[in-house]
């Protein structure tokens, strides 16, 4: 066996360790925001301006192997719902019979977006590749596998040891940071997100886990023609 081909044999050897690693990861990382299959999480977003808020929903989130489905509780929108499948995002009003396409970027709630709420994980919608190493983190980079999506591009940052989510940049398809996230833990789960403008000093956004806990739906509720039916 040649030099070059032995030297090609490591190289793709070691490309694919190393991408097995950065899946493992991300896999890692999405343990911090739910540690089952099947999820059903109450959720309180609050958008705030100068530290008072000025608008709260309430939600539930039903999730299983990379597809979702939202019941929005309280607020303008209750009584919708919301299903994000690997078909696309569909909103479903309330007096309406039909179900209608949107995008995972659409803003949900202040600073908030659809497709915050409805993908609980990263390993479903991107690749991941360790960008850097700093003292005590680990920088991934994630591209987008699909419309489904809701940035193309995500700098997240993670514990090195631990490997939870500490803050993270979403990037538009232009190459513009849309929104800082930060994450913040209790007892090993992610229990609040903040999100914000970097353009906008003022105001800022708060996911809050209120409780999650192991639950399976039917499969035809993650289905834009069965997403309305009673759970």
């Amino acid at each position: 066996m040649s030099n070059y081909l032995k030297f090609l044999l490591l190289f793709l050897f070691s490309s694919t360790i190393l991408a097995n690693s950065e899946k493992l990861l991300l896999e890692a990382v999405d343990k911090y925001r739910s540690p089952y299959l099947s999820t059903k999480m109450d959720i309180s977003i609050t958008a705030y301006k100068d530290n008072s808020a000025t608008g709260n929903d309430k939600y539930e989130v039903y999730h299983h192997n990379g597809e979702s489905l939202v019941l929005i509780i309280s607020g303008a929108s209750k009584g919708n719902r919301v299903l994000l499948s690997n078909k696309g995002m569909y909103v479903a009003v309330k007096k309406s019979s039909r179900a209608i396409r949107i995008t995972p970027i659409q803003r949900l709630l202040g600073q908030a977006s659809y497709g915050d709420l409805a993908s609980l994980k990263f390993s479903d919608d991107y690749n991941a590749k360790i960008l850097r190493e700093e003292q005590d983190t680990i920088v991934l980079e994630l591209n987008s596998k699909s419309k489904k999506s809701t940035y193309t591009k995500i700098h997240l940052w993670i514990d090195k040891d631990k490997h939870y989510p500490i803050k993270a940049d979403a990037y538009l398809a232009s190459g513009k940071i849309y929104k800082i996230i930060h994450y913040s833990l209790k007892d090993n789960l992610i229990n609040n997100i903040t999100y914000t403008d970097p353009k906008i000093n003022n105001k800022k956004t708060v996911m809050s886990i209120l409780k999650i806990e192991k639950k399976k739906l039917s499969k035809r509720f993650f289905t834009s023609s069965g997403m309305k039916g009673k759970i």
